[in-house]
């Protein structure tokens, strides 16, 4: 009886389903956050050679560079086995961007942090603020209204240092969005909400020359 239980034992321990760790997210080291990427290999008035670099992240065999136009959201995609990568970037624009770490044992993708840089142009006399940061209430959080309102929070910078002003936008869908205040010149408003309902917001940075830059839109719900 001991033995068919040892058996038993055996084939149990041998079907246990390995269990495969997902890969964990890249550190990113270049180009910096919110900096002109003054390492950038000059090719032509129009053109530069961006190079990026990431530490190792355990348990990923293969890594995805992904970077975006933010003016235009378009993406430029590139694999690698490598922990770096030289990409050629359009000049006097801004980016996002981060990596994606993949590993050939699950389907499941790490995404890093994702930074921000500017590319110099030849005659650049006035930076893009960069896309405000959006800090409260975080991304997916479900928040619990102070009477009736909720405090938002962001941060911007802008190479010049000359932000001028902030409008943010609140709605209950991502392009239902409504202006709830304009030429803001601190980095939060207290906003009037409902509770148990379903908000989307942005915020657009306005420099002393006219610039201006959109956030991503960030997302968040209120309890009852």
């Amino acid at each position: 009886m001991k033995r068919c239980f040892f058996i038993v034992l055996m084939i149990l321990v041998s079907c246990k389903k390995e269990v495969i760790p997902d890969p964990e997210p890249a550190v990113l080291l270049g180009p910096e956050n919110n900096n002109s990427c003054n390492t950038a290999v000059r090719i032509s008035d129009q053109k530069s050679q961006v190079n990026f670099n990431w530490q190792t992240a355990l348990h990923a065999d293969k890594y995805e560079l992904v970077i975006r136009d933010i003016l235009t959201n378009v993406d430029q995609k590139k694999e690698t086995i490598r922990l770096y990568s030289s990409v050629v970037l359009d000049r006097a624009k801004q980016y996002a961007w981060w990596v994606n770490s993949k590993s050939e044992q699950t389907e499941t993708v790490t995404k890093s942090e994702v930074w921000t840089f500017y590319l110099e142009g030849t005659q650049t006399l006035s930076h893009f603020p960069f896309s405000a940061k959006l800090v409260s209430p975080k991304n997916n959080a479900k928040i619990r209204l102070e009477n009736g309102a909720l405090t938002l929070v962001w941060e911007a910078v802008d190479l010049d240092g000359d932000i001028e002003s902030y409008d943010v936008y609140i709605g209950a869908g991502p392009d239902d969005l409504i202006l709830a205040a304009e030429n803001l010149t601190s980095n939060s408003i207290t906003a009037s909400l409902d509770s148990d309902q379903s908000y989307y917001w942005k915020v657009l940075t306005r420099d002393q020359e006219g610039n201006i830059s959109q956030s991503p839109v960030g997302y968040f719900k209120t309890s009852l």
